[in-house]
């Protein structure tokens, strides 16, 4: 039995970092193949390394990376697998590929960070009008009607907040890479 099952503080941290990212190095992998049931495969082939090699993770490196990493080596050994069956890009192009797809999840994983922290920089009624409307997907008549306003309002105001967030993401990310 691996490590990881034994030890439940080991276990927790694995969920924890998995789950955070899971979607993640899905999304990395279907990029790669362009197939779902291929990357379905894949994930879940994934998902039984990373849990067995768990325990030899360097918990100074990026999870996300060294999950992708594996992943990387698994579509390499779908492709081996597959390649005269089907049309295939070639190594250096799905290395090229794996190389922007990972660069292009880790700025979206520090642009969904900064926005989170722009979130909570909102006012309460912000963040009600913000959740109601984009997550709850209300209208902006509902809305309107239940804040006892025009839905020209409740569009200004959204449109307002949205510049806002949009203007607070740029100025952390442009502050990270200064």
């Amino acid at each position: 039995m691996s490590e990881p099952l034994n030890n439940p503080v080991m276990s927790e941290e694995f969920f924890r970092l998995f789950s955070r990212d899971d979607r993640k190095v899905y999304g990395y992998i279907l990029a790669l193949v362009l197939d779902v049931t291929a990357a379905e495969d894949i994930f879940q082939e994934t998902c039984v390394i990373l849990w067995k090699e768990f325990p030899q993770y360097d918990h100074d490196r990026s999870f996300l990376n060294w999950a992708n990493g594996i992943a990387f080596n698994q579509v390499r050994k779908y492709r081996r697998k597959y390649q005269n069956k089907r049309l295939v890009f070639s190594d250096s192009l799905v290395t090229e590929l794996a190389e922007d797809v990972s660069s292009m999840v880790e700025d979206l994983s520090q642009r969904q960070l900064a926005l989170t922290q722009c979130l909570q920089k909102l006012t309460s009624r912000e963040r009600e009008l913000i959740d109601a409307y984009y997550g709850n997907q209300e209208t902006a008549a509902t809305v309107a009607d239940r804040w006892k306003c025009s839905s020209h309002a409740i569009y200004k105001t959204i449109k307002k907040i949205r510049k806002a967030l949009f203007d607070c993401v740029n100025r952390r990310l442009s502050s990270e890479i200064s």
